[in-house]
């Protein structure tokens, strides 16, 4: 049975993927139509980030990016009475 982390603020959910995972979420974040929006974060919040965007060797806002949508995947599936989310498909 997979244990769930705990809630700390330092808590990494890529530290729990390969290299090659970790790519290929950044590439897969990268590969999608988008658009450009303004967003006001804590700079504490934007140093960490860029930080750990910077030991990783992507750009703060594709590590931007691919935390936001494992964030909004986690609500998805946790959401009240569905039964989970299809994930996005790669291809054609």
């Amino acid at each position: 049975m997979k244990t769930r982390p705990t809630r700390n603020p330092l808590y990494d959910p890529f530290d729990d993927l390969s290299d090659e995972q970790f790519e290929r979420e950044v590439l897969e974040s990268l590969d999608q139509a988008t658009t450009k929006i303004s967003l006001r974060v804590a700079t504490e919040l934007l140093v960490r980030t860029k930080e750990a965007a910077q030991r990783r060797g992507v750009p703060y806002q594709s590590l931007m990016k691919v935390l936001i949508d494992q964030g909004v995947r986690r609500l998805e599936r946790n959401r009240p009475g569905q039964r989970g989310t299809t994930r996005r498909q790669r291809g054609g």
